[in-house]
């Protein structure tokens, strides 16, 4: 895409107590502030235009879908490439326009979408928002987190080349399934929201009929997606990972409850029908699958991988319910981790999605070596896993280094640890923010994080690469390659030595992935090729 020149839109329809106010906070930012007035009859457009707003008008009311096609089709003319939108009634802040100006340049290609906090909002919009969450899910395969905030920030040429059909609220959420089985991703981004009294709050939303619209909207789309597989694959663009982890709350608590009062045995059934169901409906996942298995030389079905993320799963439910123990270990070339743990100083032990390393502390019942390990988990906004931990017991529940998308890579607390003889435990081959670099892994080219090696070299502390393998019946293998000591060499450039270092990591792992490949569980598109 060309450069990027965002302006912000704001749709109004008698919105006089708010509308002004909205667009002179929104004009502070510097950036041109368009409003189209949609057929209102309480003098809102020319309250917008006098607080210095570019004013676009509607003889008649056609809809808040239509005044955002309108306003956009009017930004695009005059040279805008995206369109920053919120609405007029004061329930969005304008605060939050930079960070959405900064996203459009990040993601040039990708709709950002506001994701409230609705801890105090109406029971009915926290409802709404997971009901109109799942269809889009149903529609596209993509988790949005936010379907109905309006506050978005939208690529206009992609969006106006959809031809929507949708006038009204319905077209917030037709734009969002269009643009993904087009190849445009969603890029979610926390903001504020306020909800003013119902004696206070303008809303031109139908309760019935805005809500049979969007219906019948969703049930025309989830057909037209059963129908044409050319819609399975959704968004292109490669995007940070957003911590969001498949399952409710109350799923995991009800498996862990299972293990603890029944026993694994009897759970084993439900967890394999669990992921037999994502297999079935999830037919990206099972693409990237198969073309793993292809790069990794393996003639299995992307359904033996499933089925092996059973048996992981499983494992994982009954030593957080259980405790270390129950696994049996075995051990190959874990000399580095025994030095580390003898001595006092930190280590990063790196492993990815690959194994089960989750449940390799089970190796050692030893609860001073379990208070060592801080393990690096990103946290996003609707991750029930954080929840589930604090259900399990104190004993061996393992110490949580929380990273989120807000505050970024969290490298100042990980050095923090480091240098105090902590042993930090992360994966290496997804990238959770910017910092990432390419290497070669199967072959092909792909993209490895490059805070791990970052942290290290800033601690002065070794990278021990580790997996854990499943060996069937209940027996697990670690294994550990010789340590690496990551320090900069200032005579280099540092990208250089980045790229080494995640090298050499992507050469282990693709060495352990043609051994062990049904145990693949990155079930994203890893080369996003």
């Amino acid at each position: 895409m060309s450069a990027v020149r965002p302006a912000v839109l704001i749709p109004t329809y008698n919105n006089i107590g708010s509308v002004a106010s909205v667009a002179t906070r929104a004009r502070a930012h510097g950036l041109a502030v368009y409003v189209v007035d949609d057929g209102s009859t309480d003098g809102s457009g020319e309250a917008a235009k006098a607080a210095g707003a570019t004013l676009v008008v509607h003889a008649d009311n056609l809809g808040k879908g239509r005044a955002l096609l309108t306003g956009m089709a009017r930004l695009r003319a005059a040279g805008h490439t995206h369109a920053i939108c919120l609405d007029g009634d004061g329930q969005h802040d304008p605060e939050d326009i930079p960070s959405f100006a900064t996203a459009c340049h990040r993601h040039p290609n990708a709709i950002v979408a506001g994701v409230r906090d609705l801890a105090t909002a109406p029971g009915k919009s926290r409802f709404g928002r997971a009901f109109s969450n799942f269809w889009i899910w149903a529609e596209t395969g993509w988790r949005v987190a936010d379907s109905q905030c309006g506050f978005r920030a939208y690529p206009i040429e992609a969006v106006l080349a959809l031809g929507l059909d949708g006038r009204r609220y319905d077209m917030e959420v037709e734009v969002l399934t269009r643009c993904l089985w087009r190849g445009t991703p969603v890029f979610d981004l926390p903001c504020k929201v306020y909800y003013p009294p119902p004696s206070q709050r303008v809303t031109s939303f139908h309760p019935f009929w805005d809500n049979v619209r969007i219906s019948l909207m969703n049930t025309r789309l989830v057909l037209r997606r059963l129908v044409d597989p050319r819609l399975w694959p959704a968004a292109r663009e490669r995007l940070p990972w957003t911590g969001r982890t498949r399952g409710v709350v109350v799923g995991w608590r009800a498996a862990i409850w299972g293990v603890q009062t029944l026993g694994p045995t009897f759970v084993a059934p439900f967890v394999q029908l669990a992921c037999v169901f994502y297999w079935l409906i999830n037919p990206s996942s099972r693409h990237n699958i198969n073309r793993f298995n292809e790069r990794a030389g393996s003639r299995r079905s992307s359904y033996v991988t499933f089925s092996s993320y059973a048996t992981a799963l499983l494992d994982r439910l009954a030593f957080l319910a259980l405790g270390p123990g129950r696994l049996r270990q075995k051990h190959d070339g874990v000399d580095p981790l025994v030095t580390v743990f003898q001595g006092k100083s930190g280590a990063v032990l790196l492993s990815g999605h690959l194994g089960n390393i989750e449940v390799a502390t089970g190796a050692s019942a030893l609860p001073e070596r379990l208070r060592r390990i801080h393990i690096v988990r990103f946290v996003g906004a609707h991750d029930p896993w954080q929840r589930v931990m604090e259900n399990t017991p104190e004993a061996w529940r393992p110490s949580i280094l929380a990273v989120n998308q807000t505050e970024g890579f969290a490298a100042i607390e990980i050095v923090r640890r480091l240098r105090a003889g902590a042993v930090v435990a992360m994966h290496g081959d997804r990238a959770v923010d910017e910092r990432s670099v390419r290497a070669e892994f199967l072959g092909h080219p792909a993209d490895f994080p490059a805070g791990p090696w970052l942290v290290a070299a800033l601690a002065r502390v070794p990278v021990i690469i580790v997996g854990n393998f499943h060996e069937g019946g209940g027996t697990y293998r670690l294994l550990t390659a010789p340590p690496m000591s990551p320090v900069f060499d200032r005579s280099r450039p540092r990208d250089e030595q980045l790229r080494e270092w995640a090298q050499a990591y992507a050469d282990i792992l693709a060495g352990w992935a043609r051994r062990y490949p049904e145990q693949w569980y990155n079930f994203h598109d890893f080369w996003q090729d």
